[in-house]
């Protein structure tokens, strides 16, 4: 063999190599599927509070542009206060759209702290809006936060329920949106709780101080506990919008969402001809982990028969009927199952894979607040064992079978 036949056959190898170690990388690039997420960081030079929003500026980089807007910012969370990454409620001088999301002033940058997936409460208000267009929950996007320039890590930007993202006819008087009135509670529960404070009822919209709306709760209250069988039975369907109440019961009862069958819900009118109807808000407390991140794969059921309201519907046999057929047709559309969770994981990750490292670097996996040290494929991988679980859970329950 001929010298420059050898160095031909050797830069064809090297060259078969390089071909194959791109390609690779190529391969590697795009089964990761990363996309790009907008970064928004927070200007202000005030203390950001709990209590009172105070002024700030918020820079926003998408794509190598970046615009600058003015609005206010404070602190929100409850329990979650406790954590050291924070959630914010942001509200803008003019309407924008964050992570291609619907216009708005008002948004709620949410830490997600306690779940490492970052994707609970988004598979819950997709799955939930899925179901059927008369069903409202946030839309969510992600991006990495920044304060005064500082990385905060990887967070879930959400539309805020109000008046607008729940479509509520401004023009109707009988118009009105409650945040977790405390309708459901049983009167165990009810006594906890100080009947006379003001707005008990947590009236969003029209603005209590204007106009007091809360006596309708607590005339609804009494229907669900005062009503004869007959009474209820006849009324409840002029009252509640029965689709969206069976969706919404359904949606708890496969994510075992115990947290929700009292309270994290929106309870909304829309105008004088529509009936109440329920949004979902807050869905930590799902998908095999319960709100405080302790691990629940079925161990510990929601009890739906703690709403008053649910307790009532599941005596009657035409409403447990009602139910059985409803996830019957969920299941054969392909919006219950496996495959499709599993596609909406799959979306969700392409994106919290940007800003993932990043946040485990600032918040690492093995805080006091977490009952394990699992990493972020860890609960992924926990999501994708808890479905099939409830699926089949529920497939006995409702007597549904795939044959």
């Amino acid at each position: 063999m001929t010298m420059l036949k050898r160095y031909t056959i050797f830069g064809f190898y090297v060259f078969l190599a390089f071909l194959m170690f791109f390609t690779g990388c190529q391969r590697k690039d795009k089964a990761k599927n990363i996309v790009p997420i907008p970064v928004i960081d927070i200007v202000t030079d005030v203390q950001i509070s709990w209590e009172n929003p105070g002024p700030c500026y918020v820079d926003y980089q998408k794509e190598g542009d970046s615009v600058r807007w003015t609005g206010t910012v404070k602190f929100r969370g409850g329990i979650s206060s406790k954590y050291g990454k924070h959630s914010y409620s942001l509200k803008l001088s003019d309407s924008r759209s964050l992570c291609d999301l619907p216009m708005s002033k008002n948004w709620v940058i949410n830490a997600s702290y306690i779940d490492k997936t970052f994707m609970r409460h988004k598979l819950c208000y997709d799955l939930f809006r899925q179901m059927g267009g008369y069903n409202l929950a946030p839309m969510c996007g992600y991006a990495l936060v920044r304060e005064n320039g500082h990385p905060q890590g990887l967070y879930v930007v959400m539309q805020r329920l109000n008046k607008s993202s729940l479509k509520i006819n401004k023009e109707d008087s009988s118009a009105v949106v409650f945040k977790e009135p405390k309708i459901f509670y049983p009167e165990k529960d009810f006594v906890s709780f100080d009947a006379s404070e003001k707005n008990f009822h947590e009236q969003k919209y029209p603005d209590f101080d204007v106009v007091n709306r809360n006596d309708e709760m607590d005339a609804l209250r009494h229907f669900f506990l005062h009503s004869t069988d007959e009474e209820f039975e006849r009324e409840i369907g002029n009252i509640m919008d029965m689709q969206n109440v069976v969706d919404w019961h359904l949606m708890i009862l496969f994510t075992n969402n115990g947290d929700g069958v009292l309270k994290n819900f929106y309870l909304y009118k829309v105008d004088a001809s529509t009936p109440y109807r329920i949004a979902l808000w807050d869905c930590d407390h799902s998908f095999g982990r319960d709100g405080d991140n302790e691990m629940n794969m079925l161990e510990r059921l929601t009890h739906d028969n703690r709403n008053l309201m649910l307790a009532r519907l599941m005596k009657m046999p035409e409403y447990q009927k009602r139910l059985a057929l409803r996830w019957a047709e969920l299941r054969k559309s392909g919006i219950f199952t496996v495959d499709n969770i599993a596609r909406m994981m799959k979306v969700n990750d392409a994106y919290i894979q940007s800003g993932l490292e990043e946040n485990t670097r600032l918040w690492p996996n093995h805080s006091e607040f977490y009952f394990d040290d699992n990493d972020y494929e860890a609960e992924k991988a926990i999501i994708l064992r808890f479905v099939p679980l409830s699926l089949q859970r529920l497939d006995r329950q409702f007597g549904y079978t795939t044959e």
